[in-house]
């Protein structure tokens, strides 16, 4: 049977919408299954007219879940949350809705499933909680559904965004850019277009099942380089300065109880904790280029959204061309 309709959770999400975009584009009819439908209506523009369709979904509610992927032939789970609130836990998201996900997807006889993951998300020595819980989630995505593949892209870019935005915010405000450390742990940015074309790219090879994908872009950048970058392109002299990995981690949880108010914290313990170790595609691993995607370049792409920070904004004569 031939793949026609794909169900897509968290596809009202930043990495989610750009797969829901390169699967319309490919023709596929695409079921946006969102917990917050009436957040999700813009999703919809980006197919054509009844080719991007949503449904209530709720990870914590199996039933929602199964109605939500009867009658497709594919599944991507894209879900995902940076910062808990409430119930929306990491193990209560990334966990158990795969879980919830991958059972629900085999119940119903679907084709293929795509996990989107993240890497670093095979460190079972990991005491980071948010890697301890997508390590718990690649496992019951394999347990409930075997043939699943598995995403696992490093730090993801592009419009709204959150490693550049924060940056390009901190270096426009502060007067100076911090970095955990000394600010020499390694990073691979993956242009979130780029993340979305391999998920379109794995759904139309069969022979991709029951693999592992890591997806990086075109450089690799010490998290000191991507700050010189970030001051380059919004044309801001900032000094670079290395702040001790406890006392980030401290800020990070101080600003995380904000979290308890509705509000979006800076930046959480846990992702400082994540900056602290090499994020980079490893030798040898599946990758875009696998796929036969050419990674797009960083540089290629933050001038188009990051010149809201530079002085006199655009059309700065100054701004870098």
């Amino acid at each position: 049977m031939s793949i026609t309709q794909v169900t897509v959770f968290g596809g009202s999400g930043f990495v989610g919408r750009a797969i829901v975009r390169a699967l319309a584009q490919r023709g596929y009819l695409v079921r946006v299954a969102s917990r917050r439908v009436g957040l999700a209506e813009p999703v919809k523009t980006t197919g054509d007219v009844g080719q991007v369709m949503l449904m209530q979904a709720n990870l914590r509610n199996p039933a929602s879940v199964a109605r939500a992927i009867a009658g497709s032939q594919a599944v991507v789970n894209a879900a995902g949350v940076a910062v808990q609130r409430g119930r929306q836990t990491y193990q209560a998201v990334h966990a158990d809705g795969a879980r919830t996900i991958a059972e629900a997807a085999r119940a119903a006889g679907v084709q293929r499933l795509i996990h989107v993951s993240g890497i670093g998300a095979d460190n079972r020595s990991s005491s980071n909680s948010y890697i301890k819980s997508k390590v718990a989630a690649e496992d019951a995505v394999i347990t409930g559904f075997d043939s699943a593949t598995i995403l696992r892209p490093s730090v993801v870019f592009g419009p709204n965004d959150v490693l550049f935005n924060r940056m390009a915010a901190i270096a426009a405000k502060a007067p100076f850019v911090p970095v955990v450390g000394d600010g020499s742990a390694r990073v691979q940015p993956v242009f979130v277009g780029d993340v979305g074309e391999a998920a379109a790219a794995v759904l139309a090879r069969p022979g991709t099942a029951k693999s592992v994908f890591e997806l990086g872009g075109p450089r690799v950048y010490s998290y000191r380089e991507l700050a010189t970058l970030v001051l380059l392109e919004i044309d801001r002299e900032k000094r670079i300065v290395g702040v001790p990995a406890g006392l980030m981690k401290l800020a990070g949880f101080l600003a995380q109880q904000i979290a308890r108010l509705g509000l979006v914290p800076p930046i959480t313990a846990d992702q400082v904790e994540l900056m602290r170790h090499d994020t980079i595609v490893r030798p040898g691993a599946q990758s875009l280029a696998t796929l036969g995607i050419q990674p797009t370049a960083a540089e290629a792409i933050l001038p188009t959204y990051l010149d809201r920070f530079r002085l006199g904004g655009r059309y700065n004569q100054h701004a870098p061309a």
